[in-house]
Parts: structure tokens; sequence; C-alpha cells
């Protein structure tokens, strides 16, 4: 779970420099086997379209099973070859490269953490939101494989549950809500 969860934040850190820009940075991350935390540099909180825009490249990215290698390399080598590296780090002589790729690479950066070794086993990721953490700084939090599948079902009980108190079925709950609030409006 652990090592899908960091798969899943070099995946968002591609997404996100794809869809917003070369601009955006890792800034931080935490990883745990229930969930990911993700900070990076962003000027405006994203949209719910870049939001959803980066869930789902992300995702398809995990369909399409990109295959995880892992190299070592000088630190100058690396970089020279494209693997980002951030925060200022003290590296090694030698450091390990982390790319995700199939014919180019989708992502690519230095990293010593614990991975998958191939995209399709990360399972879904779900973004469960994004907020401000500072001036300029971001935080995308997520959760992948397990977790996802586990909160999907939550969800969709909570939906189905919704929908026999509205005594509506599953499809009309939103009609059937809207109702509900222009009587009670009208009731006021």
């Amino acid at each position: 779970d652990t090592a899908r969860n960091h798969t899943g934040t070099h995946l968002l850190h591609a997404a996100l420099r794809k869809i917003l820009g070369n601009h955006v940075r890792q800034a931080g991350s935490l990883v745990t086997p229930d969930r990911l935390r993700f900070d990076f540099s962003h000027i405006v909180g994203l949209s719910s379209e870049e939001l959803s825009e980066v869930q789902t490249l992300v995702n398809q990215k995990v369909r399409d099973n990109l295959t995880i290698r892992v190299k070592e390399s000088s630190y100058a080598q690396a970089v020279q070859e494209g693997a980002l590296a951030f925060f200022g780090d003290k590296y090694g002589t030698t450091v390990r490269v982390v790319e995700m790729a199939d014919k180019e690479p989708f992502s690519k950066e230095v990293c010593g953490g614990t991975h998958a070794s191939a995209t399709g086993e990360v399972g879904s990721v779900f973004v469960l939101g994004e907020s401000s953490i500072g001036g300029g700084m971001r935080r995308i939090e997520s959760v992948t494989g397990r977790a996802a599948e586990q909160l999907f079902v939550e969800r969709s009980s909570k939906l189905e549950s919704l929908a026999n108190r509205l005594q509506a079925p599953l499809s009309d709950i939103e009609t059937r809500l809207d109702s509900f609030m222009s009587e009670v409006e009208h009731l006021k």
C-alpha cells in the first residue's frame, strides 16, 4: 500500500506538470499505507476541471500499466538525462532514478523510496481534495488501491442510503433533493 501511494505521488507530480505547466515543483509529500499527501508550487487553486483532468490523466497512466524502472547513476548524469530532482537535497555521488514509461517517459525523478513495478499495480487514484498551504504552495490529498476501493464502496453506500431516504431511484436523487429544497423554501 505504501509503494502504491508513493508511486501515486510521482504520477500526480507528472500529471500536474503536464496540465498546469513545468513551473510545478514538488515541495514535499507524506506517504502512508492509507493515503498520500503531495505538496507543490502553484500560485492559484486548481479549478474543478483541472483537478478532474489531473485525476483522469493519472488514472489513464495507471491503466496504461507503464513499466517502472529503477536505476542508479550519478546525480549529474540523472539530471542531464532529464530526471527531476528538487528540494535542494544533498545527494550522494550515486542516486536512484525512478522512471515510469512506455515509449516516452511520463515520470522520471531522483527518488530513494519504494515503488510498484508497474503503474497498473497502483489500482485507482482518487483525489480527495486540493488546498492552499501558504503563498504559492498547494496540497493534494489522495488515496490509491485498496483505500480508493474502500472509499468508493463507502460513498456508493451513502448514495444508496440517501436515495432510500428520499424515496427515489439513485439516478433521480438530485432532482428529488431539488424538489425538497424548493418545497422547504416555499414553506418558509
